[in-house]
Formats: structure tokens, sequence, C-alpha cells
């Protein structure tokens, strides 16, 4: 269980799991590639919610948003 909960923690490689944020429903893939079982996803959620781990998650962003265009854009945009 440990090593599902460090899983989790580090977050998933864009490259290697095309995700950007864990889902449980992604958690079932990574599960059945590991260790060979299938768990549905509310015991995926289940299974989290007992190792302490909630589902609030920052809100997504785009991996390669530019900062520095950002802050352009809002010096340049006319005020609401």
């Amino acid at each position: 269980m440990q090593d599902l909960k460090d899983l989790v923690l580090a977050g998933p490689d864009l490259a290697l799991n095309r995700v950007t944020r864990w889902r449980c429903i992604d958690l079932c893939v990574v599960i059945a590639e590991r260790y060979e079982i299938v768990v549905h996803e509310r015991t995926v959620g289940k299974i989290l919610r007992r190792m302490g781990l909630t589902r609030l998650q920052p809100r997504p962003y785009h991996p390669r948003k530019d900062a520095a265009a950002q802050e352009a854009f809002k010096k340049t945009s006319p005020p609401s």
C-alpha cells in the first residue's frame, strides 16, 4: 500500500502516463499493470480515503504554459 501512496503523492508522469493529474480511473489502469489485479474506480477511491488522501485537487494547468506571456497579457488587456 505504501507503494501506491508514494505513486499518488509523486503525481503522474505526463510522458509515461499521459495524464496531468491522477483520477481514480487512471489509477485503476496503473494498479492493473503493476499489481496484476483489477479494481473498480470506487474501490480505488475508498483505498485512497483509508490512506488519508483526499479528493481535493489544485486547479489543473497546462504543462507548457508560459508565465511571462500571461503577465504580458494581464498588463496589456483592458480593465474590466
